[in-house]
């Protein structure tokens, strides 16, 4: 059998071997298929608030470490949202880069309130390395302005009708929105009403009382918001005494 040589190519030693790989200055993470001497931490991104649907203004960053500290790049990272309604992540798994870093952008879910994602470290360890991230999300811009029911009813002259009238301020999930200032005004009629202008509550809601004028016959007012949908609301009442 012939034996067949490179001319000139000589095995480097051990020791040689060794500093190349430790990279001289001991920065280099060797490869570790499962990942057990790693750990992650977050950069930044947690504790935000934001409009539901909407974008955070921050992104998401983990790091993912070895011992020492010593970044572990191309290390995938999966983000994943643990609570119902808590949105999407753009992208949901990405890898490391030379810092170890892994970057994502959270989208809000529709639901006002507490939500949470978590970036987890892919590996096959049945308990990975992970880090949660916690954001608030509140009623978006406000979008539609709704009458409550009823929006016609009975009255007599100079009668201050019992129930007040009422409108909500939504956004285009159909969340409740506060502080949305609400003009309202006699369009038919004489009569009074007890403010010219409200906001909405914490319920979404803004309310005034109307004292009929003293012609018969329907009056009505409106309320009227700066929202794309909805707006003027009309109530009325029919005077016949």
């Amino acid at each position: 059998m012939r034996n067949t040589t490179f001319r000139g190519f000589r095995p480097l030693p051990a020791a040689v071997l060794l500093a190349v790989l430790l990279g001289c200055g001991g920065d280099l993470v060797l490869p570790d298929p499962l990942g057990a001497d790693l750990d992650m931490s977050i950069v930044e991104g947690d504790q935000q608030r934001g409009p539901v649907g909407e974008q955070l203004a921050l992104p998401l960053v983990v790091k993912v470490f070895a011992p020492g500290n010593r970044p572990a790049s191309g290390r995938r990272v999966a983000f994943v949202s643990t609570t119902a309604g808590a949105g999407f992540l753009v992208p949901d798994t990405t890898e490391t880069n030379e810092r170890g870093e892994a970057v994502a952008n959270w989208v809000l879910g529709s639901v006002p309130g507490e939500q949470v994602v978590e970036a987890r470290l892919v590996t096959d360890l049945e308990q990975p390395p992970i880090a949660q991230f916690f954001a608030s999300a509140h009623a978006g811009s406000p979008d539609t302005l709704r009458g409550l029911l009823p929006l016609g009813r009975p009255g007599r002259r100079g009668d201050t009708l019992e129930e007040p009238l009422v409108v909500v301020a939504l956004d285009r999930f159909g969340n409740l929105v506060p502080n949305l200032a609400v003009d309202w005004a006699v369009t038919v009629g004489e009569g009074d009403l007890s403010a010219q202008q409200t906001l909405t509550g914490a319920d979404g809601t803004a309310s005034v009382f109307w004292t009929l004028g003293g012609r018969i016959g329907v009056q009505k007012v409106t309320a009227t918001a700066a929202v794309p949908n909805g707006s003027p609301v009309t109530f009325s009442a029919t005077v016949l005494f």
